[in-house]
């Protein structure tokens, strides 16, 4: 179900801040350098201490290619996290680690300094978020949900397990109508379309024609059939996600919003798993 996965997802690249200043957050065309917190891994359970602090700031601004390094205190980064994500009650300041946003030059090597940044005593993360923006801009993404169906011997638990004879099967016409009865009585549904396996290879194709390698490696039969379904914004509909995601029939259910909203709480905020494709959004 490897092919799958990437069919779901992409079915969707110095001047220092005075000390004083509460810059918020930057653009994503930053490189982000996340100091430690006791809940990052490989950080011992600490924060960063004030000298590692120092250490990352001075390295930064020596890297050939920085322009500028702005610090990101971790009550600046909490306000503004407020501000985009209201209901995130659970989330507190003392869990958003500190860190520096970082400007380069165009000609300036992204990887090098965001690799050797990573390896400072103090990192938890580095992202670069002209990376992530250009992964976050494909057209795909305008598909809300992708809800996956089994195919024969698939992996998937839901698809080996709890369908009867239908077990290590495709997906059943009687499975397939079961499905599209639930999903038509979601609350804040739009729109929903079936999408078959060719289809589903010609997207793909499309969507990767500069790689032609990847193309050739992969048949239309190794294509997932899918329900595509367009949600009104802002609807809750996490009950209705997970019943989904159980029923006799589908593999995988992957929300693109929550997905974009995890990424962007990771890429952002240096957080992880606040979201993923199936828990925790409501």
């Amino acid at each position: 179900m490897a092919v799958a996965a990437v069919v779901a997802f992409s079915g969707m690249a110095a001047q220092v801040v005075p000390a004083g200043a509460e810059p918020v957050p930057g653009n994503d065309r930053e490189i982000a350098v996340f100091l430690c917190t006791p809940s990052a891994a490989d950080c011992g359970k600490r924060y960063a201490t004030a000298k590692q602090r120092r250490d990352v700031e001075t390295f930064l601004r020596a890297m050939p290619g920085v322009t500028e390094v702005r610090f990101v205190s971790r009550e600046a980064s909490y306000q503004a996290l407020r501000r985009e994500f209201a209901g995130k009650e659970k989330v507190r300041a003392k869990d958003l680690p500190e860190s520096f946003r970082v400007r380069v030059t165009e000609a300036a090597d992204r990887r090098r300094i965001a690799t050797s940044a990573r390896s400072r005593p103090g990192v938890a993360l580095v992202v670069d978020q002209a990376k992530q923006h250009v992964e976050a801009a494909s057209p795909f993404q305008l598909v809300e949900v992708s809800v996956l169906l089994c195919m024969r011997d698939a992996a998937d638990p839901g698809c080996r397990h709890g369908r009867g004879k239908a077990n290590k099967a495709a997906a059943t016409a009687k499975e397939k109508k079961a499905i599209v009865a639930f999903v038509e009585r979601i609350p804040g549904l739009e729109s929903y379309e079936f999408e078959d396996q060719k289809t589903a290879y010609r997207n793909f194709a499309e969507m990767y024609a500069a790689n032609p390698a990847l193309v050739e490696a992969v048949r239309e039969s190794d294509m997932p059939e899918s329900y595509r379904l367009r949600m009104r914004p802002g609807v809750r509909w996490g009950s209705s996600r997970t019943r989904l995601a159980g029923m006799p029939g589908v593999s995988q259910v992957f929300d693109y919003g929550c997905r974009q909203k995890g990424l962007r709480l990771l890429t952002e905020y240096g957080l992880r798993g606040i979201e993923t494709a199936t828990k925790g959004c409501e």
